[in-house]
């Protein structure tokens, strides 16, 4: 079986559509011939992870990816010319893309194979996400602005791409329920299959390593809250950096913030934060392991890796009740669940985590049980390729 796996990430990692990616194909069965076309980011030759790719897997680069608005529209374009070309000369089986709509110039029938679409999340999902946020518009990222303000023909765009000949992944039954009603997908095009995390790569093990791997943060002693993702307005950190004033009040903490973007100015003294911006691949298994907890006060999500990651860590994780993430944490079990858009609630229960050891603990321990006893990337990549054989399949018939 040969497949061809379309992404608009892929090395370095710096987003979860990358690292879905990326473990999913180093998972994928070694008779399973993978080739995975992507743009090129900047620094993706000396990526460590890229030395890991198995010899079943071989990766081409196509234009260049830049963390904008426009980015999925170029490498869409860049599809277009070679896409056809791949499936033609590789006798390729099947064509995996992602939500990103990369195949849109190419839809299944102009390549003569089935193509399995993975819904991580939906430009609809994100326009609604943004369109009820307090935020004022001059203070979103500029992806943001041009979403809101080209919201009904990318819309319509989405419809279209939804409407084609195609198949369906999603990693949570949220989306799946979204899915079949938004978007009208027929219920047997359609599969669930969880996400796995790395428990070896992502573990409590890490933590004695940590402070030499994270110099800058060597020094802190006080309780560790971490935000590791996009400085994007829908990941929740404008309420986040304004709950931080409120736990300052009532108890000592150090909060850490890992990734792209620009970061809200904070109201706290400088000893009480640290900024770090895009991290290298390398670190988030020793940033989860160092810090006590993790945060991700997301208005909207699938089924967030960055939480699994940081459960498998030993992080006590407090997140919001929204779309796919209560599959994963059971409030007051594994995790603290919250509503969205709410940063008294943030405070609340970081102030609750901190103050209270035990229930950290407890919650710590429970999250990894989760992780070991239900998500497994070996797992998901086996259910996938049953898939692709599935449609295959189903197809040739």
């Amino acid at each position: 079986m040969k497949i061809l796996v379309l992404t608009p990430e892929f090395l370095p990692l710096y987003g979860g559509v990358g690292t879905y990616v990326v473990e999913l194909v180093r998972n994928l069965p070694q008779q399973t011939e993978v080739h995975v076309l992507a743009p090129r980011r900047a620094g993706c030759e000396t990526d460590p992870l890229a030395e890991e790719l198995p010899k079943n897997v071989s990766v081409e680069y196509v234009g260049g990816a830049k963390d904008t608005f426009f980015h999925n529209f170029s490498f869409q374009w860049d599809c277009l010319g070679v896409v056809p070309k791949i499936v033609k000369d590789r006798r390729i089986d099947l064509v995996h893309s992602q939500s990103a709509m990369p195949d849109f110039l190419v839809p299944p029938k102009r390549i003569g194979v089935p193509v399995v679409t993975t819904i991580h999340t939906t430009i609809e999902g994100h326009i609604d996400s943004l369109r009820d946020s307090d935020i004022p518009f001059s203070e979103l990222r500029s992806s943001e602005r041009f979403a809101l303000l080209l919201g009904p023909g990318l819309r319509l765009l989405e419809d279209r791409y939804y409407a084609s000949s195609r198949y369906y992944l999603t990693v949570s039954e949220w989306a799946l329920k979204e899915a079949v009603s938004k978007k009208k997908i027929a219920p047997d095009r359609i599969r669930v299959i969880y996400t796995g995390v790395d428990a070896e790569r992502f573990s409590p093990s890490k933590r004695p390593m940590a402070k030499e791997h994270l110099p800058r943060l060597a020094s802190i002693d006080s309780p560790r809250i971490l935000f590791l993702s996009r400085m994007a307005t829908r990941k929740g950190i404008h309420e986040l950096v304004r709950a931080i004033p409120r736990v300052l009040e009532r108890v000592d903490a150090h909060f850490i913030f890992a990734g792209t973007g620009a970061l809200p100015p904070v109201r706290a003294p400088k000893e009480n934060y640290t900024c770090m911006g895009y991290v290298d691949d390398s670190l988030p298994p020793f940033l989860y392991a160092f810090s006590d907890i993790f945060i991700l006060p997301s208005y909207y999500e699938n089924f967030p890796l960055t939480i699994m990651e940081a459960m498998a860590s030993g992080c006590a994780v407090v997140s919001t009740n929204v779309c796919g993430i209560p599959e994963m944490v059971d409030h007051e079990s594994n995790g603290l669940l919250i509503p969205p858009k709410d940063d008294k609630a943030i405070a609340d229960a970081l102030t609750r985590l901190i103050e209270d050891g035990n229930l950290r603990r407890k919650i710590s321990e429970r999250g990894r049980k989760t992780v070991l006893e239900r998500f497994s990337w070996k797992d998901t990549a086996t259910k996938t390729n049953d898939y692709y054989a599935e449609i295959i399949d189903r197809v040739r018939k």
